[in-house]
């Protein structure tokens, strides 16, 4: 009979976060919301499970596709990346997510599908809302961890360009900098070593797609300076 119970209220209690998840991607496009939604339900019963200590990888394909075999830091991950997702459409995902044990550490990275060309991602009113959005993110996830570490934005491959923006590359990686300096986050560029120089466009070879890396194992270890070592940020 309990266990009935406890199902029933865990039933109610996940349809109600999808009719409230589902209100605030309503802007979204429907593959996006649907898509948001299912990885809602996967992420809270990863967290729910959680270890007393973990990493907490959040963000859009750039996170979901780092394998979770890995080890950051000697501690379990658990992957909170929603391929697909902007900015705002992430902020309001991490907001219904609750953490029953707080990560030793987490990992955002986002942006990439706030800079596709037709949106005119460099106009200023396009910038200031992946900005405001960022900062609802970091905000809340600042309140669930004492460590995050904010990533810049990965390169593009130059097939993309027309599609995504590859100046908005580094301009959205810069206004993530300001953010974590003004914010309490640590900020680092995990995809350093597959940049183009300044251009927003990867080195050959470095992308599988053009939007997703060839390898992803290489940039969580590259972030292990910013996430694993002592001291504040």
């Amino acid at each position: 009979m309990r266990r009935r119970v406890a199902l029933a209220a865990t039933a109610v209690l996940l349809v109600g976060a999808g009719i409230l998840v589902g209100r605030m991607l309503a802007t979204a496009p429907v593959n996006v919301r649907a898509y948001a939604l299912g990885r809602l339900y996967a992420v809270q019963a990863h967290l729910d499970e959680a270890p007393a200590a973990y990493v907490f990888l959040a963000g859009d394909s750039h996170a979901e596709l780092q394998a979770p075999a890995q080890r950051p830091c000697g501690l379990e991950l658990v992957n909170g990346g929603v391929s697909g997702a902007t900015a705002p459409v992430y902020a309001d995902l991490v907001a219904t997510l609750r953490f029953p044990v707080r990560p030793r550490a987490a990992v955002l990275t986002i942006g990439t599908n706030d800079i596709l060309s037709k949106n005119d991602p460099r106009d200023p009113a396009a910038a200031a809302r992946y900005e405001a959005a960022a900062t609802r993110i970091i905000r809340q996830l600042t309140a669930t961890t004492d460590r995050l570490v904010v990533t810049a934005l990965p390169p593009i491959g130059r097939e993309l360009d027309g599609r995504l923006d590859p100046l908005a590359v580094g301009d959205y990686s810069e206004r993530l900098k300001a953010l974590c300096t003004r914010l309490g986050c640590r900020f680092a560029d995990p995809f350093a070593a597959i940049r183009d120089g300044t251009t927003g466009f990867a080195k050959p070879g470095a992308m599988r797609d053009g939007l997703h890396l060839s390898a992803y194992r290489p940039a969580l270890a590259a972030l292990a300076p910013a996430l694993c070592s002592a001291g504040t940020p």
